[in-house]
């Protein structure tokens, strides 16, 4: 609590209020259960404690309510619990400050001080026309370096790329009239060394003229792209799997393309020609009616 209370005064109310109470048979619950006052409170008013209570303004309702409850007047209680008015300070009379005059002469310069300052002048004067003849002057742009020459470099030789090697045409063999005569397919000592899986072989087989002309049936042991083109017209193209069995007819003309040679097999008019080459090559087979 603030000091608004004299500690003094604060028992003295207090212990006029307990000797009320005690006179009244009273105790601090009762009082406290009629006023509603904490019991904390109580005890610390009739102890004079003023450091266990809350702020004045409710201190002040407190001793009301208290008073009301043992018949005494609580405002003149509260008149007591007032402080004494401050005592009134002896007025000090202002004394007058007497300042001495001091007799204050007037700079005087000198003629070294004159030159002095002359030349001073003279300097800052220079200086602001140098600075504005600096301001005035356009700014030097300084020039891009010149562009290094350029040095072009000569076109590399285009490589000469190797003309792939002729297909070999083997020539054409006589077969007599039989049922059917073939002739052998081409074997691994003929293969020219410049043959490569990319060079088909083509190899041209004339067979003796029959009534129903050209039967061809392929069959495969291993898988391979085929094409086959009957009298002039493409008759298939396209990747055959390992087992397959395809029948072709022509009347005059019928050539057999294979990229796996080796996994190809060959029946011209039930006559078994076995495989066209070796695995991995490409060869072609031509087959024509004889006269």
């Amino acid at each position: 609590m603030s000091a608004d209370f004299q500690s003094d005064s604060l028992k003295s109310v207090g212990k006029l209020l307990a000797k009320e109470r005690e006179e009244r048979g009273l105790s601090v619950d009762d009082v406290a259960e009629r006023t509603r006052i904490p019991r904390r409170y109580l005890l610390a008013i009739e102890d004079g404690k003023s450091e266990y209570l809350p702020e004045p303004v409710y201190v002040r309702a407190f001793i009301r309510k208290y008073s009301d409850l043992v018949d005494l007047d609580g405002a003149a209680l509260l008149k007591e619990l007032q402080p004494p008015p401050p005592a009134e300070a002896p007025a000090v009379t202002p004394t007058p400050i007497e300042r001495a005059s001091a007799s204050l002469t007037k700079p005087t310069l000198r003629p070294f001080h004159a030159w002095l300052l002359y030349g001073a002048l003279v300097l800052v004067a220079a200086g602001g026309f140098s600075y504005l003849q600096r301001a005035q002057q356009p700014p030097l742009t300084a020039r891009p370096p010149a562009p290094a020459p350029v040095v072009k470099k000569p076109a590399p030789a285009a490589k000469k790329t190797p003309s792939a090697p002729p297909v070999r045409q083997a020539s054409p063999t006589a077969i007599k009239p039989a049922p059917v005569v073939t002739a052998p397919a081409a074997t691994p000592e003929s293969t020219p060394s410049l043959l490569t899986a990319s060079t088909p072989l083509q190899t041209t087989d004339s067979v003796a003229a029959l009534p129903k002309g050209l039967q061809m049936q392929i069959a495969l042991k291993e898988r391979s792209w085929v094409r086959v083109v009957a009298d002039g017209r493409k008759a298939f193209e396209g990747e055959l799997p390992q087992g397959t069995k395809r029948d072709w007819q022509a009347q005059k003309q019928l050539s057999v393309r294979a990229g796996n040679a080796g996994g190809v097999l060959l029946t011209l008019n039930d006559q078994s020609l076995g495989q066209m080459g070796k695995s991995g090559e490409v060869v072609e087979r031509v087959f024509r009616q004889g006269p």
